[in-house]
């Protein structure tokens, strides 16, 4: 584990420009929204009582409850929009970490073009677990659901560096998680508590420093201190895609000899091996 964690940070820095960018870029349309449609001052104002009331665990647990999304036609039109965009958004990183992981010359150009191909591939792969997790939720029990969604994890990175569809993904995911389960699972735990915390702590300091600008206009700080916290939120989410990815290769080298498929392709095509 420590050691997939280690080549995630490498490949992250190495790659940094590139992995970044695409990371900014598809968490644009969510920040545009939010400026937009005004969303972001509801957000601000929440923020600014959430720091007010750090001391006072009451008025936190109230500010839990309170909502902060606008009830107007172009929010909904462009929740809408946003919503038909998820796939590629949630696909671009994968399809960046798929790139530089198998050492393919990886560009911003490249990995939009790349993940606009597969579409359709994401479409359906996130309809089909969508699907289950409304239905298996209500007819089987959580820990199976759980069991299910886990021996699934790797399905996204199986679509692009595979290029097959959403039901083989799904299938060659199952097979590369079997009696790696609990390992799977620890990994995936660990890095999503960790981007969380990178994402809740750091966003909380530079939106929180950005709330409270001296001299500047209440609706230039929201925007100001709604914009860094997307920033930092976005560079912090391509850890577990990469995560993710890694885990992917790793489960080809223990079971399928991937590293010697790889060897025999490149002396096969006349390069020298890495």
């Amino acid at each position: 584990m420590s050691e997939l964690l280690d080549d995630t940070f490498y490949l992250y820095r190495r790659n940094f420009q590139v992995v970044a960018c695409v990371a900014v870029l598809v968490a644009l349309p969510r920040l545009i929204l939010s400026l937009a449609s005004g969303a972001y001052l509801a957000s601000f104002n929440l923020l600014q009582r959430a720091i007010s009331s750090v001391n006072d665990p009451a008025a936190l647990q109230g500010l839990m409850g309170a909502g902060n999304v606008p009830n107007s036609p172009f929010y909904l039109f462009a929740s809408l929009l946003q919503l038909l965009l998820i796939p590629f958004s949630a696909g671009a990183l994968y399809q960046a970490a798929v790139e530089l992981a198998a050492h393919r010359p990886a560009s911003i150009g490249s990995v939009l073009v790349g993940t606009l191909r597969r579409y359709l591939g994401l479409l359906g792969l996130m309809l089909l677990v969508v699907l289950f997790l409304l239905t298996g939720l209500l007819v089987v029990t959580l820990p199976l659901v759980i069991w299910v969604v886990v021996r699934w994890i790797l399905s996204t990175p199986v679509l692009f560096a595979e290029g097959v569809g959403p039901v083989r993904a799904l299938a060659r995911s199952w097979q590369l998680v079997k009696g790696e389960w609990w390992r799977t699972l620890g990994i995936l735990l660990l890095v999503v508590i960790m981007v969380d915390l990178i994402q809740i702590v750091l966003g909380f300091f530079v939106g929180g420093v950005a709330a409270f600008l001296p001299g500047v206009d209440a609706t230039v700080r929201a925007a100001v201190s709604t914009t860094l916290a997307g920033v930092v939120a976005a560079l912090a989410g391509p850890l577990l895609p990469i995560t993710l990815t890694l885990l992917y290769f790793d489960m080809r080298v223990r079971k399928e000899g991937y590293d010697l498929e790889e060897l025999a392709l490149q002396a096969a095509q006349g390069t020298a091996p890495a």
